[in-house]
């Protein structure tokens, strides 16, 4: 039947490849899965290489924080006056640790890297510094404050990878981390300062058991610069800072060297203040304040015995420009360049219009003479004056040569017109009830003028600052860093000043001493800043700081 077989032989299915289809698709799997397996293995490898990589990055950015905060500590502690013989760096010339020496190596070292130097083929590391004369974004400090005042250190490190080398074709890989730092100026309010950094008794109080009494300011009343173990030399007295500080409860006092611990007989600080040795030193808050020396150029005046000026009618009527005294004229002095300086004395009432005096000698005052702020016109004019004068008004003395010297009787004259004590402020309020100073003050009375920075201002352009309205008293005594005379308040009388006094030589050698009988009751609202301070005999002293921000002080700070 062959017709039927061919039926059948069409009918029959052809034979298939499945088994071989199934064996090569098997083969694609395991291919793919161990390409998957050694792709991920891969990643996994370059994953721990980036991660490696990132934990010494991390490292190094932390050892260059490290070493460029302690450099700039230095620098800080350079710009106070310090010496520091083991930081083995000088601002402005760059260098590097291949030595292992100084304080931005040792902090460097400490955190991991001995910067013993950089070697491409090698696990090796490197840290370098240099300093950059500008940091963008950040405001460089005068020049006089300090020539170099940012540092930038860089740490580099050679660290050996797995993976990474089939892609760059090397072993090691480099990391590199970079801090820049330095001293900026921030404006705070500003403790009485003490700026001699080495000397024992920087401050020093006793001798008759004399009273500094410190209020309102900042949390830190009193900073004294020296390192020495005995920068506060207590021999009797009391620094009362019960009522100082921003809640009027109690402020600070801080040495950089000691004593570490002081007696409660003499200190008493509230129940916020504290007492701390070991502290690190402050800036000079005027070190970028420049000189009046546009005053100096102006037409010398020669006289020292001032302008006659008509007394007081009655002791509810002042004379001209606000003579006080009903029994003698008032002797008038007007600001300008004095280069014979200003010795007064007797039984006089000298009064000073406001302005800049630039003197080229001392401000003499002894016997029972009486210092006075004149009032431009009020109530009538004087031969030196045309036109009325403002709250703001004030004077700056500028000692080129000589200083303050206050001594005998000055001060004392009670038969005059008091001055109400809210003149001393820029905005006519009565100064904080907390300094117990009476509604009106007899004595010498002089305030500085009412400045927007707290420094001072003139005609000249000497400085940048300008009429502050109402600002804060700016510096009221001023004396060269060039000069070495030794300011000195003393006598019996009473003196009320606002304003900051600033003496400071180049030396440290100034040395502001307030002394003077059971009688003295001395008011400064303001800053004090001087190299050393000795305070004498048995009077009180009441100093109401600041509390507001309103002088530049220098800050270390982590800049980029």
């Amino acid at each position: 039947m062959r017709t039927g077989n061919q039926n059948e032989t069409r009918g029959a299915k052809a034979p298939t490849n499945d088994c071989k289809d199934t064996l090569e698709s098997g083969q694609i799997m395991v291919s793919l899965l161990l390409m998957l397996t050694l792709f991920l293995l891969a990643m996994v490898g370059f994953a721990v290489d980036l991660t490696n990589l990132w934990f010494h990055r991390q490292a190094a950015q932390t050892a260059a924080d490290a070493a460029c905060e302690a450099g700039a500590l230095d620098m800080a502690g350079l710009a106070s006056g310090m010496t520091l013989p083991t930081m083995d760096f000088t601002p402005g010339i760059g260098g590097n640790c291949t030595a292992g020496a100084g304080t931005i190596c040792f902090y460097a070292n400490a955190n991991g890297y001995n910067g013993a130097g950089f070697s491409a083929g090698s696990a090796s590391n490197s840290v370098t510094w240099s300093f950059p004369a500008s940091v963008s974004g950040t405001v460089t400090p005068p020049s006089s404050i300090t020539s170099y005042p940012f540092l930038q250190v860089m740490v580099a490190e050679n660290v050996k990878t797995h993976f990474l080398y089939t892609i760059h074709g090397t072993t090691y890989q480099k990391v590199v981390a970079s801090c820049t730092c330095g001293l900026t100026q921030e404006k705070e309010a500003a403790p009485v300062v003490v700026l001699n950094p080495t000397v024992s008794a920087a401050f020093y109080y006793g001798g008759g058991g004399t009273t500094l009494n410190i209020i309102g300011g900042p949390q830190r009343a009193l900073q004294v610069n020296s390192d020495s173990a005995t920068a506060i030399d207590c021999q009797s007295g009391i620094i009362n800072t019960s009522a100082g500080g921003p809640k009027g409860t109690g402020s600070d006092v801080a040495a950089v060297g000691g004593p570490a611990q002081i007696s409660t007989a003499c200190f008493n600080g509230g129940t916020t203040g504290h007492w701390s040795g070991g502290a690190f030193p402050v800036g000079d808050p005027y070190a970028g304040v420049g000189p009046p020396a546009s005053v100096k150029s102006q037409t010398p005046i020669s006289g020292t015995a001032g302008t006659t000026v008509q007394k007081a009618q009655s002791l509810s009527m002042a004379g001209q420009d606000g003579c006080p005294d009903p029994s003698r004229n008032c002797m008038e002095f007007s600001p300008g360049y004095y280069p014979n300086g200003i010795p007064i004395s007797g039984n006089q009432t000298y009064i000073f219009l406001p302005g800049i005096y630039y003197l080229d000698g001392s401000l003499a005052v002894s016997g029972g003479t009486t210092l006075r702020m004149a009032t431009p016109c009020q109530p009538s004019c004087s031969p030196l004056s045309s036109s009325v004068g403002q709250q703001t008004d004030g004077l700056m003395f500028y000692f080129y040569s000589g200083s303050i010297n206050i001594s005998g009787n000055s001060g004392t004259n009670t038969a005059l017109i008091p001055v109400p004590s809210a003149s001393l402020t820029c905005d006519g309020s009565a100064p904080s009830a907390a300094l117990n100073m009476p509604s009106t003050l007899n004595g010498n009375v002089l305030w500085g003028q009412c400045a927007t920075n707290g420094t001072y201002w003139d005609a000249g352009g000497d400085t940048s600052d300008s009429r502050g309205s109402p600002g804060s008293r700016g510096i009221m005594m001023y004396q060269d860093h060039a000069n070495t005379a030794q300011p000195v308040f003393g006598g019996s009388g009473a003196m009320s000043f606002s304003g900051s006094l600033y003496f400071h030589s180049s030396s440290y050698s100034d040395i502001f001493t307030l002394s003077g009988g059971s009688s003295t009751g001395t008011f400064i609202l303001g800053e004090v800043v001087a190299d050393q301070i000795s305070l004498n005999g048995n009077g009180a002293v009441n100093l109401a700081l600041n509390p507001a921000p309103s002088v530049e002080l220098l800050k270390v700070g982590m800049l980029q």
